[in-house]
């Protein structure tokens, strides 16, 4: 059926901004006395270096920075780049999954929080003797406020559209402020297509490489691969029809493509050399296709 004459859905309908900030205590200090002594101490000039003290053990926060590290992988991993303000494009298609997953890193992240907040008035009067002299209790919140320091956020607010621009102005003044953001917006699209295009390419050729330099010897094996060259890419192309707002005809045709040719099992691909042969080479011409569809991309933004 022809859709000529339908109006197409505005940006704003398919997708809105989305931001995560993830606050922690660094739990290291700056201390200046022994930045001096150490200078004092080598004959050298007081602003040479700095003494950062570790307050408590690294080990007792390493849960909440791998649970933040992965809340954020995830978070870009569903989203496309926007601005330099923390806000990142999060189409309405991957919302609920987006929701759901940021939801449950929270939860994880609060539990967390909550375990260490109950020890952290034995990691402070352990620190008195792990750092003996160096030990200043200035340097640490109270149990009170040590759970203000960590803090796990997101924001969500509607794509600017330029449609919506209605501030009374005489006519000419409005619509340069509309052509404004129209060019805003499509900067910024630009560059979200961008990184689509960069994330596939990376993957497939990263898999033609890896795939390549296997070498199965009387001795083992030389160059070796992880699952993930295929897990990863079957990531990808399950999110990338969720993530291309702008339509993009060709990486859609590519997505496809890659999904038809080279999600092959690992246990395969390492079993069977005339498999993994083809399979590379296949990622190889796709890799080079995208290679120059990308170039001529990058050509038709400078002209």
């Amino acid at each position: 059926m022809s859709t000529i004459g339908i109006p197409q859905p505005s940006l704003s309908s398919r997708a809105m901004l989305c931001s995560l900030s993830i606050a922690q205590w660094s739990a290291s200090k700056h201390d200046r006395e022994a930045s001096a002594e150490i200078a004092a101490h080598h004959g050298a000039q007081p602003d040479v270096g700095r003494y950062n003290k570790i307050l408590i053990p690294k080990e007792t926060l390493a849960e909440l920075r791998k649970i933040a590290g992965e809340a954020r992988r995830e978070h870009y991993f569903m989203t496309l780049p926007w601005d330099d303000n923390g806000y990142r494009v999060l189409p309405a298609a991957v919302y609920m999954d987006h929701t759901e997953k940021l939801r449950e890193y929270s939860r994880k992240f609060a539990l967390a929080v909550d375990s260490f907040a109950a020890q952290f008035d034995r990691l402070v009067v352990e620190a008195r003797s792990r750092l003996g002299g160096l030990f200043r209790s200035e340097d640490y919140p109270t149990s009170k406020e040590i759970r203000e320091k960590f803090s796990f956020e997101t924001k969500v607010m509607p794509l600017p559209d330029a449609n919506d621009f209605r501030v009374s102005l005489g006519d000419e003044e409005r619509d340069r402020i509309r052509r404004q953001i129209t060019a805003s917006i499509e900067a910024s699209l630009t560059l979200a297509s961008r990184e689509l295009w960069q994330r596939m390419y990376s993957a497939v050729s990263h898999m033609a490489e890896r795939l390549s330099a296997y070498k199965a010897t009387g001795n083992g094996v030389e160059h070796p691969f992880r699952d993930s060259i295929v897990t990863n890419l079957i990531e990808l192309v399950d999110v990338m029809p969720k993530l291309n707002v702008t339509g993009d005809p060709e990486l859609e045709r590519l997505t496809a493509e890659v999904r038809a040719s080279l999600l092959i099992d690992p246990d395969e691909l390492r079993q069977s050399e005339s498999t993994r042969t083809e399979t590379a080479k296949k990622a190889a011409e796709i890799a080079e296709r995208m290679a120059g569809y990308m170039a001529g991309y990058q050509l038709a933004e400078a002209s």
